[in-house]
């Protein structure tokens, strides 16, 4: 890559005429850089693109009319990113929409039998042959000017992507997986979009499975408070009461400001800029009755279903074996954990692992007994 080969967009009109030529474009490699230390959502420090000749770098902090690049995602071409969850957040932020369809090439890799989430530079020596450094990933992107050795790092990282698109595509084809890996473009697009309801950020919260009756209805009240305000107030939500704080204002259920601020894991300044909010939420659900209350968490799995899991796990890594592929990929553990639960699959073995490891799960299941 030749510094030639980077192009910087700073004003609404380069994106504007530049994105009418990436509209025709066989593909376009994608990544973002951005800050998120002390707030909810990202704020974008650069926007990388490439094609197959150049590298742009665009600012998001002179460039505000986002409308061209959104009719560049619009196109049929492969868009192609990697470990590109929280890139799609910034893109979604900045253009209101997806770039699609979908190609994350740590997912493709690790279809294609070379390793289970590779980083980009493990990805591009394994793929590519090719060494580069990480000098750059904790850089501050929203100072300016970039230096030349940042824009130089953040061009690398789209400017081998279209090869190892290439590399990988072959490889499914080969295989006859590349359908997997548009498929998983797909559903990784579905999952950014679906923002969990501020009332549903509770279910996260597994190490709750112990809390009962009014004590879930106030966890559910109490993260569902604290969600609304990180997103207002842009602050993550731990700045506000930790999970495990949630969990344990649940469990003890306090009435006044002394019984709050002698629970051991709540730092007196929660107590002082939330205490009162907390007490009311508390006050407000104590008295709910049983029967408009969450229900109960699911509990770990007893130790009797020890076997169980692990017959289903040890079936998942021969099939992984036979395919030459990790595990990983193809089913999780909790994925076992909640067929042992419920006796049904969970969504993530639907579509193409439904036949190749899906279906055959819930056959060995019906034998367990």
């Amino acid at each position: 890559m030749s510094a030639a080969s980077i192009v910087h967009v700073v004003e609404n009109h380069q994106l504007a005429d530049l994105a009418a030529q990436w509209g025709a474009a066989p593909l376009l490699a994608l990544d973002t850089e951005f800050q998120r230390e002390t707030t909810f959502y990202p704020i974008p420090g650069l926007v990388q693109l490439g094609d197959e000749s150049h590298q742009y770098l665009i600012d998001p902090l002179t460039v505000d009319d986002w409308t061209p690049l959104q009719h560049a995602f619009s196109n049929s071409a492969p868009k192609v990113l990697h470990a590109c969850s929280e890139d799609l957040e910034i893109f979604e932020q900045l253009t209101g929409d997806m770039p699609q369809p979908l190609f994350d090439t740590q997912v493709g890799a690790a279809l294609a039998g070379w390793g289970f989430s590779l980083s980009y530079q493990a990805l591009v020596n394994t793929c590519l042959g090719i060494e580069i450094g990480k000098d750059h990933t904790r850089s501050d992107w929203l100072r300016r000017p970039l230096s030349a050795e940042q824009c130089h790092y953040a061009a690398l990282d789209v400017a081998y992507l279209p090869e190892m698109f290439a590399r990988i595509a072959q490889r499914l084809q080969q295989l006859d997986r590349f359908a997997w890996w548009e498929e998983e473009g797909a559903r990784t697009a579905r999952a950014s979009r679906e923002q969990i309801a501020p009332e549903n950020y509770y279910l996260k919260l597994s190490g709750a499975w112990r809390l009962r009756g009014p004590q879930m209805a106030v966890l559910q009240q109490l993260c569902s408070w604290r969600e609304t305000q990180a997103r207002a107030r842009d602050v993550p939500r731990g700045r506000i009461v930790k999970d495990a704080q949630c969990i344990d204002i649940a469990r003890a259920l306090p009435r006044t400001p002394s019984e709050l601020a002698a629970l051991p894991e709540l730092h007196p300044q929660v107590v002082r800029l939330e205490g009162e909010t907390i007490l009311t939420i508390v006050e407000g659900f104590r008295q709910v009755p049983a029967a408009e209350c969450p229900p109960p968490m699911l509990a770990p799995l007893p130790r009797e279903a020890g076997d169980q899991l692990k017959r289903l796990r040890r079936l998942v890594e021969t099939r992984a074996l036979e395919l030459d592929m990790p595990a990983e990929i193809l089913a999780r553990k909790r994925d076992c954990e909640t067929l042992l639960r419920s006796g049904e699959l969970s969504p993530a073995l639907q579509g193409w692992r439904y036949a190749i490891i899906g279906e055959p799960l819930l056959a060995l299941y019906k034998t367990l007994g």
